[in-house]
């Protein structure tokens, strides 16, 4: 518009509305959008894979995605070209996540100088996690009803529900 390659009135009128999207890592989204990939992108590579495994979807939710949905969207290509059927952690070995505390404890992992109130932490922080993922299934996405199966408030769950990266959206597929 300054430089003259552009009218003044058109300018004010096409920006009356603003639309700001939140970077990928912000969105609670990310499983929905990895979804949406598969087909097209089982399409354009003629290549089977129909699913991402529970595994692969945590490697997804923890990964701080500094792109955007581009990323996203080449991550899931890239995993398509090396999965068969189901896309697993392996498929998406570019994306450097550290494992969950919970899970590297589980398998024995755990650092020798981990106290047993870190370990009881990360243990109980894993099993609130899964809870709510299981709760979340079965009621499709209703945080509402999930919250009163778990007995709790609508708040508390939706702030655990950031806490571990879980979008609601997944579940109401």
């Amino acid at each position: 518009m300054r430089a003259g390659r552009f009218r003044q009135d058109v300018y004010y009128r096409v920006n009356e509305f603003r639309i700001t999207l939140p970077p990928l890592r912000e969105r609670d989204d990310i499983l929905h959008l990895a979804n949406e990939f598969l087909p097209e992108a089982g399409t354009e590579l003629g290549r089977p894979c129909r699913k991402i495994s529970e595994a692969a979807a945590q490697v997804l939710l923890r990964y701080q995605w500094p792109g955007n949905v581009r990323e996203l969207r080449n991550v899931i290509r890239r995993a398509m070209l090396l999965a068969s059927d189901v896309i697993e952690p392996e498929h998406l070995s570019v994306l450097p996540v550290d494992p969950c505390p919970a899970a590297a404890l589980r398998g024995g992992l755990a650092p020798i100088d981990s106290s047993l109130k870190e370990i009881a932490d990360a243990a109980a922080a894993d099993a609130e996690r899964q809870a709510i993922r299981r709760v979340l299934q079965a009621t499709k996405g209703n945080k509402s009803e999930a919250a009163r199966l778990l007995r709790t408030d609508y708040k508390t769950l939706h702030l655990k529900m950031k806490q571990y990266a879980i979008p609601a959206g997944q579940f109401r597929q």
